[in-house]
């Protein structure tokens, strides 16, 4: 069994948008940072767990304090999610002996955190994205009453990518989804809104390394 271990992050640092190959889990210990996701932005704290699937694209900025994590190796969720534990303590000791036992426990037992509200401009733009999108980011931004300019700020600073890149990971997290529940890659392509399968391999290999036919299945 893999076992969990702790990282130890400094004060007022940051980790720009990046992604792991395996699903984890990570238990808050100490400290704090906020978690930048394609979901929100999340404010982590002792005793949260913040469980990743594999591929998840995000970006942490920590606190005045630092933060030390204890990561869980950890095949769980299909998605990401936040969730507040009921007893961290106890899950700590649990963790160190048994990642995997101590994740499902979390899971069954905690309290779903949900992500900080942005401005209500900015969830509008999200929500234009989604529905169309083949439009322009500057088109879109102007229908929500802000410059292309300031949305691209607001956007790297809550989501921690820009617009395209958003539109990007949400395509690239739909077809990996896709891909997963035995979608082909035709299909996969079609369905997340890309422009052809040779657009979705070029983007998923960069991504992952992979491509949509060797695409790992869990």
């Amino acid at each position: 069994m893999t076992l969990a271990h702790e990282s130890h992050h400094e004060p007022s640092t940051s980790l720009p948008v990046h992604r792991h190959a395996e699903s984890y889990a990570a238990l808050v210990l100490d400290g704090g940072y906020e978690e930048l996701t394609l979901d929100g932005r999340f404010d982590c704290v002792p005793g949260m767990l913040v469980i990743h699937p594999a591929w998840h694209a995000h970006g942490d900025a920590f606190g005045r304090g630092g933060a030390v994590v204890l990561n869980l190796p950890a095949p769980l969720a299909d998605g990401f999610c936040a969730i507040r534990v009921v007893n961290a303590a106890a899950l700590e000791i649990l963790a160190r002996r048994n990642p995997q036992a101590a994740a499902e426990a979390a899971c069954e037992e905690a309290e779903t955190v949900r992500p900080k509200a942005p401005a209500d401009w900015l969830i509008e733009l999200t929500r234009l994205m989604i529905k169309y999108p083949g439009e322009r980011i500057d088109t879109l931004a102007a229908r929500c009453g802000v410059s292309a300019e300031h949305a691209a700020r607001a956007c790297k600073r809550w989501f921690g990518m820009g617009p395209v890149d958003l539109r990007k990971e949400r395509r690239l997290q739909t077809a990996i989804a896709l891909l997963r529940a035995g979608a082909s890659p035709a299909d996969a392509a079609l369905a997340a809104g890309f422009a052809d399968q040779p657009h979705l391999t070029r983007l998923l290999k960069q991504a992952t390394g992979h491509t949509p036919a060797r695409f790992p299945l869990n």
